[in-house]
């Protein structure tokens, strides 16, 4: 079985998204995959292609991503990404979202994530997630670190 090597790219800007971002990078690595897990900033865009999985998050600000989130997707559209596998998520506010659905609402980050992912011919391997946030600042809802986690894990299988 050959072992394989993603990353987990987030944005964040009161330590909520980058707590679920690490809990999914756990959750691979539970699983056996070797795993990055930066802040964009800390990314070169053009070594992402020596990965076989990437997954991008960052906050939901005004049911859109943050403007560095924005500018690190642009950059993106610059690389060949075709042929990785991909997931998106979000932290956001439980107030912002549809009652009946939320993972449907149309306006949020990971919904934008997705988009340019699926865009650059990065194979989607699992429906976007978000994870709630308390307030605008946090703390995370109760359970999602632990559900991230629980996601991270169930990618990796999909992906052996």
């Amino acid at each position: 079985m050959k072992m394989r090597k993603g990353i987990v790219v987030y944005d964040s800007n009161f330590g909520n998204t980058e707590k679920i971002a690490r809990a999914l990078a756990d959750g691979l690595e539970q699983k056996g995959m070797e795993i990055d897990c930066l802040w964009i900033d800390e990314v070169d865009v053009e070594e992402l292609t020596k990965y076989d999985f990437i997954a991008l998050g960052g906050p939901t600000h005004i049911l859109r991503t943050s403007k560095p989130m924005k500018a690190f997707l642009e950059t993106l559209k610059t690389v060949d990404l075709r042929g990785l596998k991909g997931f998106s998520f979000d932290t956001r506010n439980k107030s912002r979202m549809n009652s009946k659905n939320w993972l449907l609402l149309e306006n949020s980050a990971a919904r934008v994530i997705e988009g340019v992912l699926k865009s650059s011919n990065v194979d989607i391997v699992e429906t976007r997630r978000s994870a709630l946030v308390e307030g605008r600042e946090g703390p995370l809802h109760n359970g999602m670190v632990e559900m991230f986690t629980q996601i991270g894990t169930e990618i990796a299988k999909s992906l052996h």
